[in-house]
């Protein structure tokens, strides 16, 4: 990287601690701290899913599956398009109404207290899954090509992702993510300009080629239920996926609720099940052009570590095909990206921590009378950063992975189902569920869906594609959750 390089990133450092820093100064109490005092405008929270959607591992996956083979990927917009629709329309009403500051609150509300902690504790494990393997995907990228130490850009990109969600919470990060995300899309439309001029011929003849190799296939019509790239399959998986990633995941959901009434949390929703489509197409053609440049110029072969690990192609054309500036832009959008997923897991992680564990467990002790809110904000800090050391931990313990994309899919896959079933039956039905039984039911969907994936990898004979596993963990717990009756907490 050269001096303009290593200033534009520089520089990008500097903004995003300033503005964290600033827009995060004032914070009273927890309610500032977690939801923005419940003041916020309902565009910068759209803004702000959209930032943390957009992690490195889009960044740098999206393009290199579209690289590797076609456009199939975006089939999974369409079921991700209806599961927000339901989100907006079946769980925000649900939420709002109960005034609730993370969404296992509102379990614990309608089944009571056994059913709200196992939720809270699925969602830890699978957010700390799922962030530690975004955060190692643009961080192992950048480490490889640049021949940088992959812990200096963990620790790194990570450490300055804690300082202002720490200090700032939830305000800082929704403008930091409104920062990161003109600076990511603005690199990504930059690169696919770049690409248009550094490919031969004109920019027809590129499309044109493209499309004639398959690269613009889109839609497998396939009916075999285990075929993993059929639209049904991915439909029905990305349906069932979005309301469970969106709805029952407070990283995501924690957005909408920083908006000061209903409507304005679905707007935010709404707008960012619009702005998705083009943003997944933009990545994808990126692979396209990409695989357009390497096919029109066979003197420049791409090296044996990228051939193996496909993921790592658009970040070696970054670094050594974009000129200076440019390069510095593109690099520093991917720590844009890796940071503002960071930054929004652990301020969801801190809030959980604190509301459904903390607070709860000082009250139950008998002590929450006597401990003031600044004492709950110091501790929602305090987990700030414990939550961010354990994600640089888990984003270090999956170094070496390839496509890292797919595995981010279908690691979640397996806890998400059980989460959103228990959520399904709570706004679904006025009577049933039962505290002592939800929790089991919850936690034997995850079994289940583990000895499956164990078995299928050890007898060929025995196998479901795992875009059904989500479905059916979110079946198995909602089935066996309407044999029972609520009994209200007292």
């Amino acid at each position: 990287m050269g001096l303009l390089d290593v200033s534009v990133l520089g520089l990008y450092f500097a903004a995003v601690l300033a503005v964290g820093l600033w827009t995060g100064r004032v914070e009273r109490n927890t309610q500032d701290y977690f939801l923005g005092g419940r003041r916020q405008h309902w565009l910068l929270a759209g803004v702000s899913i959209i930032a943390t959607e957009i992690s490195a591992l889009t960044y740098v996956a999206v393009p290199a599956d579209s690289f590797r083979g076609d456009c199939n990927y975006l089939q999974m917009y369409f079921g991700s398009f209806v599961g927000r629709m339901l989100i907006v329309f079946l769980l925000l009403p649900a939420f709002y109404g109960g005034s609730v500051t993370t969404v296992y609150e509102y379990l614990g509300q309608r089944f009571g207290p056994r059913t709200r902690t196992t939720a809270a504790l699925m969602f830890f494990f699978s957010r700390v899954l799922g962030s530690g393997i975004r955060l190692l995907a643009g961080s192992s990228a950048l480490a490889v090509v640049f021949g940088w130490p992959l812990e200096c850009v963990v620790v790194g990109s990570a450490g300055v992702a804690v300082i202002y969600a720490s200090a700032g919470g939830i305000k800082a990060i929704l403008w930091t993510d409104l920062l990161q995300a003109i600076i990511f899309l603005g690199a990504a439309a930059a690169a696919v300009g770049f690409l248009f001029s550094a490919t031969p011929g004109s920019w027809t003849d590129t499309l044109s080629d493209a499309h004639a190799s398959g690269k613009f296939h889109v839609f497998t019509w396939s009916l075999h239920p285990n075929n993993e790239k059929s639209f049904w399959v991915l439909f029905s998986h990305t349906v069932v996926m979005n309301m469970a990633a969106m709805g029952c995941d407070q990283d995501l959901t924690q957005r909408m609720l920083t908006c000061r009434d209903l409507r304005q949390g679905q707007k935010s929703l709404i707008f960012n099940a619009f702005v998705t489509f083009p943003i997944v197409c933009l990545f994808l053609l990126i692979g396209v052009l990409l695989f357009a440049y390497y096919q029109s110029r066979p003197e420049e072969p791409l090296p044996g570590m990228v051939v193996k690990t496909k993921d790592l192609v658009f970040p070696w054309f970054i670094a050594t095909v974009m000129p200076n500036g440019l390069r510095g832009l593109l690099v520093t959008a991917i720590f844009a990206a890796s940071m503002s997923s960071l930054a929004s897991a652990v301020g969801a992680l801190s809030s959980s921590a604190v509301t459904d564990f903390y607070r709860p467990l000082s009250r139950w002790r008998g002590f929450g009378a006597t401990r003031s809110e600044s004492h709950f904000l110091a501790a929602g800090r305090m987990f700030s950063c414990l939550f961010g050391l354990l994600l640089i931990l888990v984003a270090l313990a999956f170094a070496g992975r390839d496509e890292l994309l797919w595995e981010a899919f279908k690691l979640p896959s397996l806890l998400f189902g059980g989460m959103l079933g228990v959520f399904l039956l709570g706004v679904t039905t006025r009577n049933r569920g039962n505290d002592r039984a939800n929790p089991a039911y919850m936690l034997t969907s995850v079994v289940l869906l583990v000895a499956l994936r164990w078995l299928q990898e050890r007898h060929q004979t025995i196998y479901i594609a795992w875009p059904w596993w989500v479905v059916i963990g979110t079946a198995w717990t909602f089935g066996w959750g309407l044999c029972g009756r609520t009994k209200m907490p007292k």
